[in-house]
């Protein structure tokens, strides 16, 4: 790759600025001095072309209304045939505030009464509430845990496919185990779901962050099925930080299925704001040199943690990520209960890592370590962990 170009070595001081991960500590875990290695976002200056542009935006003062120009949609479509070798289209794109709200939007423009949602667990703690203050049904389908990693149980997802389900909630790459599903998983999924009229909602904001001997394959690319019966929800916001500039779109080949979205998007007025609509757009035309580096140095930090773990001897199994700069940690040969095991790391090791069962009841034994941060804040994170596990 050569010499860098960007700093990732300088903690960002983020104490003090309303952040979620630094400043919530207290509201979530009854300590402000753990150290956090939970929210999924990064502790680095943005690519410094974005920091510019949003910058600037300023100087002119005037902030009314404002609509997604030409050049906001060329640089997705861009993004896409560049990263990712897929096709996309201006109108396909549909923006939404946060691929959570386009989730939710695309659930509610696609079911009725008493549908069935269905997600893999462990799932990313928001999924669970997907179906909440609805008259909806959600239904869990655990991933399998081999040797080699997690991988879908296509027996079980046939069976509760079989009884009807609406909609899939897809998450590739997935959060937390860290896959990235092959080919051959994402056809299947995408054969199954057909055979049985089930929608796809494939959440890809993790599609970025893939790692050396993986490569994400947008669910939409798989055939032209797939185009036909899922939809993409993405965004910058994992990629390059901004998730707080609520930016955020939905891929829509599938033109019916398109407009009833968007006509739940007009519904409730839920449109994206001027600053987040400018950092995509400068994201994704000048950010691919800054995510090189940034992705060389996640995959170090992703190392770092399993040989510490191997030469401290710990018993926490711990494999590498595929994708994400999330760690699915497995504490379980402590023998502890959750409760305590997220008690000692809290108030022995003082770090706030996710609770593994806030991610379904796969998640027992389980916690989820943010390696998003200096190298140097990362070895003092799990030196404190190993001081509180060490002789247990």
């Amino acid at each position: 790759m050569g010499v860098p170009m960007y700093d990732f070595d300088s903690l960002l001081s983020r104490r003090g600025t309303s952040s979620t991960k630094w400043d919530a500590l207290s509201r979530d875990y009854g300590n402000a001095k753990l150290l956090p290695f939970w929210v999924a976002d990064m502790d680095f200056e943005l690519p410094p072309e974005l920091n510019e542009a949003l910058r600037q935006r300023t100087i002119d003062a005037t902030y009314g209304y404002t609509f997604a120009s030409d050049s906001y949609f060329h640089s997705i479509e861009k993004w896409y045939a560049v990263r990712h070798e897929m096709s996309v289209k201006k109108e396909e794109i549909v923006n939404v505030p946060g691929v959570l709200t386009g989730l939710s939007l695309s659930i509610s423009a696609l079911c009725g009464k008493n549908d069935r949602i269905l997600i893999n667990t462990p799932a990313y703690p928001p999924f669970l509430g997907l179906t909440k203050n609805s008259d909806l049904e959600l239904i869990h389908s655990p991933l399998l845990k081999k040797k080699t990693g997690y991988e879908f149980d296509f027996q079980d997802l046939e069976r509760n496919l079989e009884r009807g389900i609406r909609c899939l909630v897809l998450c590739s790459p997935h959060n937390p185990v860290g896959r990235v599903w092959t080919r051959n998983e994402l056809a299947r999924i995408v054969e199954l779901c057909d055979s049985y009229g089930t929608f796809i909602l494939s959440d890809e904001i993790h599609c970025d962050l893939v790692y050396p001997g993986h490569r994400h394959l947008p669910l939409m690319s798989i055939s032209e099925r797939a185009k036909q019966i899922s939809l993409i929800a993405s965004a910058p916001s994992k990629t390059f930080n901004v998730a707080g500039l609520k930016s955020s779109y939905l891929i829509i080949r599938n033109s019916e299925v398109r407009e009833k979205i968007k006509a739940m998007v007009e519904k409730y007025h839920l449109y994206t704001n001027l600053f987040g609509l400018l950092a995509t757009e400068i994201a994704y035309s000048h950010g691919d040199e800054w995510l090189d580096e940034l992705l060389a140095y996640l995959w170090k930090n992703a190392c770092f943690v399993r040989d510490f773990v191997a030469h401290r001897k710990l018993k926490i199994k711990v494999e590498l990520p595929e994708a994400t700069y999330l760690m699915w940690m497995d504490f379980s040969k402590y023998g502890m209960s959750q409760e305590a095991l997220m008690e000692r790391l809290k108030n022995v090791a003082g770090v706030a890592l996710n609770n593994g069962l806030d991610f379904g009841d796969q998640g027992l034994g389980y916690a989820r370590l943010n390696i998003g941060t200096t190298r140097k804040f990362l070895e003092e994170g799990m030196e404190r962990i190993a001081d509180a596990f060490m002789g247990l």
